[in-house]
């Protein structure tokens, strides 16, 4: 008797709010591409994406709240965010194996939605996270990438191919506690085969092009070396060769994402601003923020200012020329003069016709 009361009471416990999270993310992703499911690794990455978003609404909330929002603006909520847009930004991070949980790999930030009357949750990809899947989607994975910021008082010296067979560098930091302004800074992408190792250098004055870019100075002014570091890695990554075996339909979007983001939304960016001040502050002020002016700009700090033109050539040259149409690529020239607000229909196209790879237009889960 008391072992069926037990059995009842197990069969009536209702599935966590993660669990339904993940659930939703299948259902409406599916309802959109195509039928799907998550392996076991995924739904667990679902869940934590449902954490880290829940986590960031109630602070943001809370925020909004105590800067006198009760009575303006709209509530920073589960039922006004837009779920479709989420469930499928949600899977393209998930396939790539990006992990809201762990630090500077994913961040939530909402953007108000005028005509929709809802926000666009942007699941903004960090430093850590380009790292993670950049390594992952590589033709030749290094063993390691190192990323140092040089500042004035260290001792750096590049070590070209030409000299020893090998690129290399030595840097040393002759006073830890007083290491002086950043003056530029390298990634070292380490490989089995030493030969195939490379240096990339930052200039500072790479570093003060990105701080132009930025549309806002918030983060620059306030976490300047953090953004410098910042920089410094999406610089670095940007070199690794990809795998063109590797490449799908989530690795095409988040590119373009982190490439666009700001300059293509239909937001009413007032709205955010009314509660919550410039742009920047609505991530708390940690490591973790700084990724709040990627991407404010046409030219973002990973597209270098490429044209629409420009990336259909490079996904060509990556996927092959019978990814791309033939029609959609004729437009290319037109796409570049195409307004802001009409880019994100140009850019759901080609996502569509790059998604051909995979069977069924299906990225393969």
């Amino acid at each position: 008797m008391v072992a069926k009361e037990q059995t009842k009471e197990v069969a009536q416990v209702e599935p966590t709010y993660s669990h339904r999270f993940a659930n939703m993310v299948v259902k409406e992703f599916s309802s959109e591409v195509g039928v799907m499911t998550l392996t076991p690794y995924q739904r667990r990455l679902a869940q934590h994406m449902f954490i880290a978003v829940d986590t960031q609404l109630k602070n943001l909330e809370v925020k909004r709240l105590d800067q006198g929002g009760a009575d303006k603006g709209t509530p920073i909520v589960w039922q006004n965010i837009n779920m479709n847009k989420l469930a499928i930004d949600a899977v393209h991070r998930v396939e790539l194996g990006l992990d809201a949980l762990i630090p500077n790999h994913i961040h939530p930030i909402p953007y108000f939605n005028k005509r929709k009357q809802k926000y666009d949750l942007d699941l903004r990809i960090g430093f850590a996270g380009k790292d993670c899947y950049r390594r992952k989607v590589a033709l030749d994975p290094p063993i390691d990438i190192i990323y140092e910021l040089v500042h004035e008082k260290d001792t750096f010296k590049p070590i070209k191919k030409s000299l020893t067979g090998n690129e290399s560098y030595e840097f040393e930091i002759t006073n830890p506690f007083d290491r002086g302004e950043v003056v530029g800074g390298f990634g070292y992408i380490m490989h089995e085969d030493p030969r195939k190792n490379r240096l990339i250098i930052v200039t500072k004055a790479d570093f003060d092009k990105s701080k132009k870019l930025a549309k806002s100075d918030t983060f620059w002014k306030n976490h300047e070396r953090e953004m410098q570091y910042k920089t410094l890695v999406h610089r670095t990554t940007e070199k690794i060769n990809i795998d063109p075996e590797k490449v799908n339909a989530s690795f095409l979007k988040v590119e373009i994402d982190d490439t666009i983001q700001g300059a293509e939304r239909d937001i009413d960016e007032k709205a955010n601003k009314g509660f919550m001040g410039e742009e920047g502050e609505v991530v708390e002020a940690e490591f973790s923020a700084t990724e709040g002016d990627e991407g404010k700009g046409a030219e973002s700090e990973n597209g270098n200012g490429k044209s629409f033109a420009d990336w259909i050539k490079q996904y060509d040259e990556i996927l092959g020329t019978d990814i791309v149409d033939e029609e959609f690529k004729k437009k290319g020239a037109e796409r570049d003069k195409v307004k802001p607000g009409q880019r994100k229909d140009v850019l759901a196209g080609l996502a569509q016709a790059v998604a051909k790879m995979d069977e069924g237009g299906v990225p393969d889960f």
